[in-house]
Protein backbone atom coordinates (compact mmCIF):
# COMPACT_ATOMS: atom_id res chain seq x y z
CA UNK A 1 0.00 0.00 0.00
CA UNK A 2 2.71 2.69 0.64
CA UNK A 3 4.57 1.52 -2.11
CA UNK A 4 1.35 2.77 -4.50
CA UNK A 5 1.44 5.83 -2.00
CA UNK A 6 4.77 6.56 -3.65
CA UNK A 7 4.31 5.91 -7.31
CA UNK A 8 1.26 8.07 -7.16
CA UNK A 9 2.67 10.98 -5.83
CA UNK A 10 5.82 10.65 -7.91
CA UNK A 11 3.17 9.88 -10.54
CA UNK A 12 1.51 13.42 -9.28
CA UNK A 13 4.93 15.25 -9.42
CA UNK A 14 6.04 14.05 -12.49
CA UNK A 15 2.25 15.84 -14.01
CA UNK A 16 3.45 18.88 -12.20
CA UNK A 17 6.80 19.20 -13.41
CA UNK A 18 5.40 19.09 -16.90
CA UNK A 19 2.47 21.20 -17.08
CA UNK A 20 4.79 23.77 -15.28
CA UNK A 21 7.40 23.67 -18.10
CA UNK A 22 4.36 23.20 -20.81
CA UNK A 23 2.70 26.85 -19.31
CA UNK A 24 6.52 28.24 -18.87
CA UNK A 25 7.25 27.38 -22.68
CA UNK A 26 4.11 28.45 -23.60
CA UNK A 27 4.92 32.43 -21.83
CA UNK A 28 7.92 31.95 -23.62
CA UNK A 29 7.09 31.58 -27.25
CA UNK A 30 4.23 34.60 -26.53
CA UNK A 31 7.22 36.76 -25.64
CA UNK A 32 9.40 35.96 -28.10
CA UNK A 33 6.27 36.00 -30.44
CA UNK A 34 5.61 39.09 -29.13
CA UNK A 35 8.97 40.82 -29.98
CA UNK A 36 9.37 39.17 -33.12
CA UNK A 37 6.04 41.38 -33.47
CA UNK A 38 7.29 44.41 -32.45
CA UNK A 39 7.52 47.10 -35.32
CA UNK A 40 10.58 48.88 -35.58
CA UNK A 41 9.95 52.25 -36.04
CA UNK A 42 12.28 54.64 -38.14
CA UNK A 43 12.06 57.81 -38.50
CA UNK A 44 14.15 59.65 -41.45
CA UNK A 45 14.18 63.74 -41.71
CA UNK A 46 15.89 65.00 -44.95
CA UNK A 47 16.56 68.33 -45.17
CA UNK A 48 16.11 69.22 -48.93
CA UNK A 49 15.12 67.79 -51.81
CA UNK A 50 17.73 66.88 -54.11
CA UNK A 51 19.69 64.44 -56.03
CA UNK A 52 22.56 63.57 -53.80
CA UNK A 53 20.12 63.87 -50.61
CA UNK A 54 17.84 61.24 -52.50
CA UNK A 55 20.35 58.93 -53.47
CA UNK A 56 21.63 59.08 -49.47
CA UNK A 57 17.85 58.04 -48.56
CA UNK A 58 18.05 55.66 -51.97
CA UNK A 59 20.86 53.98 -50.19
CA UNK A 60 19.34 53.62 -46.52
CA UNK A 61 16.33 52.33 -47.88
CA UNK A 62 17.74 49.37 -49.70
CA UNK A 63 20.36 48.35 -47.17
CA UNK A 64 17.64 48.73 -44.50
CA UNK A 65 14.29 46.43 -46.69
CA UNK A 66 17.34 44.39 -47.69
CA UNK A 67 18.37 43.59 -43.73
CA UNK A 68 14.77 43.37 -42.56
CA UNK A 69 13.04 41.10 -45.64
CA UNK A 70 15.47 38.51 -44.69
CA UNK A 71 14.57 38.74 -40.95
CA UNK A 72 11.51 37.76 -38.59
CA UNK A 73 11.46 41.37 -37.62
CA UNK A 74 9.19 44.52 -39.38
CA UNK A 75 9.85 47.78 -40.13
CA UNK A 76 8.44 51.20 -41.07
CA UNK A 77 9.98 53.76 -42.43
CA UNK A 78 8.53 57.57 -41.92
CA UNK A 79 10.05 59.76 -44.31
CA UNK A 80 9.43 63.48 -43.97
CA UNK A 81 11.34 65.97 -45.87
CA UNK A 82 12.04 69.62 -44.86
CA UNK A 83 11.65 71.12 -48.00
CA UNK A 84 14.90 73.32 -46.82
CA UNK A 85 13.15 75.04 -44.14
CA UNK A 86 14.70 74.71 -40.84
CA UNK A 87 11.58 75.11 -39.00
CA UNK A 88 10.72 72.20 -40.70
CA UNK A 89 12.97 70.61 -39.43
CA UNK A 90 12.43 70.79 -35.70
CA UNK A 91 8.81 69.99 -36.73
CA UNK A 92 9.99 66.48 -38.07
CA UNK A 93 12.13 65.60 -35.47
CA UNK A 94 9.65 66.59 -32.83
CA UNK A 95 7.07 64.22 -34.47
CA UNK A 96 9.51 61.68 -34.42
CA UNK A 97 10.51 61.98 -30.63
CA UNK A 98 6.42 62.18 -30.21
CA UNK A 99 5.95 58.79 -32.03
CA UNK A 100 8.67 56.90 -29.62
CA UNK A 101 10.63 56.65 -32.82
CA UNK A 102 13.31 53.31 -32.01
CA UNK A 103 16.20 55.35 -34.28
CA UNK A 104 16.10 58.87 -36.51
CA UNK A 105 17.99 59.12 -39.78
CA UNK A 106 18.40 62.68 -40.14
CA UNK A 107 19.39 63.81 -43.76
CA UNK A 108 21.50 66.76 -43.90
CA UNK A 109 23.52 69.09 -41.00
CA UNK A 110 19.92 70.72 -40.02
CA UNK A 111 18.18 68.20 -40.21
CA UNK A 112 20.80 66.45 -37.50
CA UNK A 113 20.67 69.78 -35.29
CA UNK A 114 17.14 69.12 -35.18
CA UNK A 115 16.91 65.81 -33.56
CA UNK A 116 20.02 66.52 -31.30
CA UNK A 117 18.97 69.15 -30.21
CA UNK A 118 15.44 67.26 -28.89
CA UNK A 119 16.35 63.94 -28.10
CA UNK A 120 19.25 62.89 -26.10
CA UNK A 121 17.35 59.12 -25.51
CA UNK A 122 16.57 57.92 -28.92
CA UNK A 123 19.87 56.84 -31.37
CA UNK A 124 20.36 59.44 -33.87
CA UNK A 125 22.34 58.25 -37.32
CA UNK A 126 23.15 61.12 -39.13
CA UNK A 127 24.25 61.05 -42.97
CA UNK A 128 25.66 63.91 -45.36
CA UNK A 129 27.26 65.96 -42.71
CA UNK A 130 30.42 67.70 -44.07
CA UNK A 131 31.23 68.77 -40.49
CA UNK A 132 29.78 67.00 -37.43
CA UNK A 133 32.15 68.57 -34.73
CA UNK A 134 31.88 72.47 -35.81
CA UNK A 135 27.74 71.71 -36.22
CA UNK A 136 28.28 70.42 -32.38
CA UNK A 137 26.91 67.37 -33.28
CA UNK A 138 29.65 65.42 -31.26
CA UNK A 139 32.93 66.27 -29.86
CA UNK A 140 35.20 63.35 -31.18
CA UNK A 141 34.50 61.59 -34.72
CA UNK A 142 36.05 57.90 -33.24
CA UNK A 143 34.73 57.78 -30.25
CA UNK A 144 31.36 60.11 -30.16
CA UNK A 145 30.16 59.13 -26.95
CA UNK A 146 26.35 60.44 -27.58
CA UNK A 147 23.40 59.16 -29.10
CA UNK A 148 24.94 59.89 -32.34
CA UNK A 149 26.97 58.64 -34.99
CA UNK A 150 26.64 58.38 -38.83
CA UNK A 151 28.87 59.48 -41.98
CA UNK A 152 30.97 62.19 -43.06
CA UNK A 153 29.80 64.23 -46.69
CA UNK A 154 33.47 65.78 -47.09
CA UNK A 155 34.22 65.51 -50.96
CA UNK A 156 37.63 65.39 -51.94
CA UNK A 157 38.05 69.49 -52.00
CA UNK A 158 41.65 69.88 -52.36
CA UNK A 159 41.47 67.33 -55.80
CA UNK A 160 38.71 69.45 -56.91
CA UNK A 161 40.62 72.86 -56.95
CA UNK A 162 43.33 70.77 -58.32
CA UNK A 163 41.06 69.37 -61.18
CA UNK A 164 39.95 73.31 -61.44
CA UNK A 165 43.20 74.54 -61.73
CA UNK A 166 44.20 72.14 -64.30
CA UNK A 167 40.71 72.71 -66.38
CA UNK A 168 41.06 76.11 -66.07
CA UNK A 169 44.96 77.15 -65.95
CA UNK A 170 44.47 81.29 -66.39
CA UNK A 171 42.04 81.47 -63.66
CA UNK A 172 43.97 83.55 -61.78
CA UNK A 173 40.62 84.69 -59.02
CA UNK A 174 37.67 82.43 -58.32
CA UNK A 175 34.23 83.53 -56.55
CA UNK A 176 33.46 81.14 -54.18
CA UNK A 177 29.53 80.60 -54.15
CA UNK A 178 27.88 79.25 -51.04
CA UNK A 179 25.24 80.00 -48.49
CA UNK A 180 26.74 81.94 -45.40
CA UNK A 181 24.07 80.26 -42.95
CA UNK A 182 25.22 76.19 -43.79
CA UNK A 183 27.95 74.62 -41.43
CA UNK A 184 28.46 72.10 -44.49
CA UNK A 185 29.63 74.88 -46.33
CA UNK A 186 31.74 77.12 -44.17
CA UNK A 187 34.03 73.91 -43.63
CA UNK A 188 34.51 73.12 -46.77
CA UNK A 189 34.95 76.48 -48.36
CA UNK A 190 38.14 76.95 -45.62
CA UNK A 191 39.55 73.88 -46.89
CA UNK A 192 39.19 75.33 -50.54
CA UNK A 193 40.93 78.45 -49.12
CA UNK A 194 43.78 77.01 -47.92
CA UNK A 195 43.82 75.03 -51.26
CA UNK A 196 43.70 77.85 -53.29
CA UNK A 197 46.16 79.64 -50.87
CA UNK A 198 48.67 77.27 -51.58
CA UNK A 199 48.28 77.10 -55.75
CA UNK A 200 48.66 81.19 -55.45
CA UNK A 201 45.28 81.92 -56.53
CA UNK A 202 43.10 84.86 -55.08
CA UNK A 203 39.23 84.41 -53.98
CA UNK A 204 36.38 86.32 -52.92
CA UNK A 205 33.62 84.80 -51.35
CA UNK A 206 30.57 84.84 -52.79
CA UNK A 207 28.06 84.67 -50.04
CA UNK A 208 24.09 84.12 -50.37
CA UNK A 209 21.35 84.29 -47.54
CA UNK A 210 18.89 82.27 -49.87
CA UNK A 211 17.89 81.17 -53.35
CA UNK A 212 16.51 84.60 -54.51
CA UNK A 213 20.28 86.47 -54.20
CA UNK A 214 22.26 83.86 -56.43
CA UNK A 215 21.55 85.21 -59.93
CA UNK A 216 22.37 88.84 -59.30
CA UNK A 217 25.41 87.30 -57.29
CA UNK A 218 26.41 85.78 -59.93
CA UNK A 219 26.21 88.88 -62.71
CA UNK A 220 27.70 90.88 -60.38
CA UNK A 221 31.22 89.19 -59.67
CA UNK A 222 31.44 88.24 -63.83
CA UNK A 223 33.46 90.79 -64.64
CA UNK A 224 35.57 90.00 -60.92
CA UNK A 225 36.44 86.82 -61.05
CA UNK A 226 37.68 83.73 -63.40
CA UNK A 227 35.95 80.73 -62.48
CA UNK A 228 33.50 79.80 -59.76
CA UNK A 229 33.87 77.03 -57.26
CA UNK A 230 30.78 75.91 -55.00
CA UNK A 231 30.48 73.47 -52.19
CA UNK A 232 27.87 70.80 -51.56
CA UNK A 233 25.31 73.78 -50.51
CA UNK A 234 22.10 73.11 -50.23
CA UNK A 235 20.89 76.12 -51.04
CA UNK A 236 22.95 76.25 -54.52
CA UNK A 237 22.33 72.70 -55.03
CA UNK A 238 18.61 73.40 -55.00
CA UNK A 239 19.05 76.65 -57.83
CA UNK A 240 21.59 74.80 -59.76
CA UNK A 241 19.17 75.45 -63.22
CA UNK A 242 19.52 78.93 -62.07
CA UNK A 243 23.28 78.95 -61.69
CA UNK A 244 23.71 76.95 -64.86
CA UNK A 245 22.00 79.99 -66.96
CA UNK A 246 23.61 82.57 -65.40
CA UNK A 247 26.93 81.03 -66.25
CA UNK A 248 26.51 80.00 -70.05
CA UNK A 249 25.27 83.44 -70.41
CA UNK A 250 28.07 84.77 -69.14
CA UNK A 251 30.46 82.63 -69.68
CA UNK A 252 31.47 81.93 -66.29
CA UNK A 253 32.53 78.84 -65.31
CA UNK A 254 31.34 77.00 -62.15
CA UNK A 255 32.95 73.91 -60.87
CA UNK A 256 31.16 72.11 -58.21
CA UNK A 257 31.52 69.80 -55.00
CA UNK A 258 28.93 67.33 -56.25
CA UNK A 259 27.63 65.22 -58.99
CA UNK A 260 24.77 66.50 -59.10
CA UNK A 261 24.94 69.77 -58.89
CA UNK A 262 27.72 69.54 -61.85
CA UNK A 263 25.04 67.40 -64.06
CA UNK A 264 23.26 70.42 -63.94
CA UNK A 265 25.08 73.24 -64.06
CA UNK A 266 28.84 72.33 -63.55
CA UNK A 267 32.19 71.80 -65.42
CA UNK A 268 33.63 68.28 -63.93
CA UNK A 269 34.18 67.04 -60.56
CA UNK A 270 35.43 64.46 -58.59
CA UNK A 271 32.13 63.40 -56.36
CA UNK A 272 30.97 61.36 -53.33
CA UNK A 273 29.54 58.52 -53.80
CA UNK A 274 26.04 59.45 -52.36
CA UNK A 275 24.29 55.91 -52.92
CA UNK A 276 27.42 54.37 -51.16
CA UNK A 277 26.98 56.83 -48.42
CA UNK A 278 23.60 55.90 -47.81
CA UNK A 279 24.01 52.13 -47.45
CA UNK A 280 26.74 52.47 -45.22
CA UNK A 281 24.20 55.31 -42.78
CA UNK A 282 21.96 51.76 -43.11
CA UNK A 283 24.77 49.50 -41.93
CA UNK A 284 25.47 51.95 -38.92
CA UNK A 285 21.70 51.91 -38.51
CA UNK A 286 21.27 48.30 -38.25
CA UNK A 287 24.14 47.54 -35.79
CA UNK A 288 22.36 50.15 -33.52
CA UNK A 289 18.49 48.32 -33.25
CA UNK A 290 20.16 45.08 -33.38
CA UNK A 291 22.38 45.57 -30.65
CA UNK A 292 25.77 44.83 -32.28
CA UNK A 293 27.19 48.00 -31.01
CA UNK A 294 26.70 50.72 -28.44
CA UNK A 295 25.78 53.90 -30.66
CA UNK A 296 28.15 55.96 -28.24
CA UNK A 297 31.49 53.61 -29.88
CA UNK A 298 30.23 53.78 -33.40
CA UNK A 299 33.16 56.07 -35.56
CA UNK A 300 31.56 58.14 -37.60
CA UNK A 301 32.89 57.93 -41.14
CA UNK A 302 33.66 58.82 -44.60
CA UNK A 303 32.85 57.22 -47.86
CA UNK A 304 35.88 56.79 -49.74
CA UNK A 305 34.79 55.91 -52.83
CA UNK A 306 34.62 58.33 -55.84
CA UNK A 307 33.34 59.63 -58.93
CA UNK A 308 34.99 61.13 -61.78
CA UNK A 309 32.00 63.54 -63.40
CA UNK A 310 31.90 65.60 -66.43
CA UNK A 311 29.10 67.74 -68.23
CA UNK A 312 30.06 67.72 -71.37
CA UNK A 313 26.88 69.97 -72.34
CA UNK A 314 28.47 72.60 -70.43
CA UNK A 315 32.03 72.22 -71.91
CA UNK A 316 30.98 72.78 -75.00
CA UNK A 317 28.87 75.33 -74.25
CA UNK A 318 31.73 77.41 -72.93
CA UNK A 319 34.34 76.44 -75.46
CA UNK A 320 36.51 74.71 -73.14
CA UNK A 321 38.82 71.62 -73.92
CA UNK A 322 39.15 69.27 -70.91
CA UNK A 323 43.04 68.05 -71.19
CA UNK A 324 44.07 64.55 -71.29
CA UNK A 325 45.77 64.20 -68.74
CA UNK A 326 42.68 64.78 -66.77
CA UNK A 327 41.30 61.51 -68.24
CA UNK A 328 44.78 59.93 -67.12
CA UNK A 329 44.25 61.00 -63.68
Amino acid sequence: MKKNHIIIFILIAVFVLVGAFGISRHENDKKTNASNDKVIKIGVSQMIEHEALDLIYKGIEDELNKYYNNSNKKIVIDYKNAQGDTANCNTIAQKFVNDKSDIIIAIGTPAAQSAVNLTKDIPIIASGIGDPIGAKLVTNLNKPNVNVTGTINLPPIEKQIELMHTLLPNAKKIGLLYCSSEINSLYQIKLAKEKLDSLGLEYIDLTVANANEIQQMMISAADKVDAIFSPTDNIIANSMANVAMIEESEKLPVICADASMTKIGGTVTYSVNYYDMGVLTAKKAIEVLEGIKDIKNIPIETVDSYNFVVNTNMINRLGLTIPSDIYMN
